[in-house]
């Protein structure tokens, strides 16, 4: 999901993409028609990514095929891209920033992945940090309640911290963080040691602290100092740190959003990163602004529009400048 995510960052409207596919094709007007294998180049209208399917849906005119007898110049078609397959993007020219993309996706695929958990309590919210974002997974709850009599409040909550471990356990990553506003986080570490479960997991256990078991505790735990080290080279944090960065400056009139502003900011020489979704780059006149920050120097960062980041750049009109 990773690669898709990434290559729809770097296929923009009327790039060439070739890729095998299928096409329906019928020998004889009126008949039944039957599938057909094909591999088919066409100029890239719109792509959109299927996250249920798992796959990446690239749409636009036909320029050529192979073999030719199956298809229709210049009509509409999508070649469905999804992990283990091969497709070809052709540009007129590659800019540095795009390239960029491709280059931290290459990167990611080598670094481990973190593990998150949030938890108190009354439940746990495991998560992934991935290289396009964080994906949460299913909440886990502890059944605990006041009225059980002491002995039943115990067996409870320890068939609770075997669930949160077994999760734990569960997550393909090397280190896990589990974080949380109470002692709910020590504790479950503790009877993991106590009972042999944490020698058996062959995982770096990260205890850290979080003020809640939500999804708002998880983007904290990500803004932490506490576990900075683990996360620094991870893609998310900077970009909350680069928001927090441009902020700061907005509120003193020095950081810049819009297109136009960011034109200027630039123009006058006082940009010192530009931030832009990922969404945003398929636009000539985007394209043609980063064009320029990079002809300047100029550092460019491209954020996932789907992620929290993403969606709070989304409304400073999707592009802004921060200044040296």
């Amino acid at each position: 999901m990773e690669d898709l995510w990434s290559l729809q960052r770097v296929v923009f409207q009327n790039d060439v993409v070739r890729g095998d596919s299928e096409r329906k094709f019928k020998p004889e007007e009126g008949g039944k028609g039957e599938m057909k294998k094909v591999f088919i180049t066409l100029r890239l209208e719109k792509s959109e990514l299927d996250k249920s399917a798992v796959r990446l849906r690239l749409s636009g005119k036909i320029l050529d095929a192979k073999p030719l007898e199956y298809v229709r110049l210049n009509t509409y078609h999508t070649i469905n891209v999804a992990p283990g397959d091969v497709v070809e993007v052709v540009k007129e020219k590659w800019p540095g920033y795009v390239l960029q993309v491709v280059r931290s996706a290459v990167s990611d695929t080598k670094k481990p992945r973190l593990g998150l958990v949030v938890v108190d309590e009354e439940k746990a919210l495991p998560a992934y940090l991935l290289g396009y974002g964080v994906e949460f997974k299913n909440e886990i709850y502890s059944g605990l309640s006041k009225r059980m009599s002491q002995k039943d409040f115990t067996e409870q909550q320890n068939k609770y911290y075997e669930k949160v471990l077994s999760i734990v356990g569960s997550m393909n990553v090397d280190t896990v963080v589990i974080a949380g506003p109470g002692f709910a986080k020590d504790d479950i570490k503790k009877y993991g040691e106590d009972k042999g479960i944490m020698q058996k997991m062959g995982k770096r256990l990260v205890l850290s602290q979080a003020s809640n078991s939500e999804r708002s505790g998880v983007y904290e735990l990500i803004r932490s100092d506490a576990v900075a080290k683990l996360l620094e080279r991870e893609r998310i944090r900077t970009e909350f740190l680069l928001m927090e960065k441009f902020l700061s400056g907005l509120s003193s009139g020095s950081s810049k959003y819009g297109i136009e502003n960011v034109k200027r900011q630039l123009e006058d020489g006082l940009a010192d990163t530009v931030l832009v979704n990922d969404s945003f780059i398929g636009r000539p006149d985007v394209q043609e602004t980063l064009s320029e920050a990079e002809r300047m120097k100029v550092r460019i960062e491209v954020f996932n529009s789907g992620d929290e980041v993403g969606t709070q750049l989304h409304s400073f009109s999707d592009i802004a400048a921060i200044p040296a």
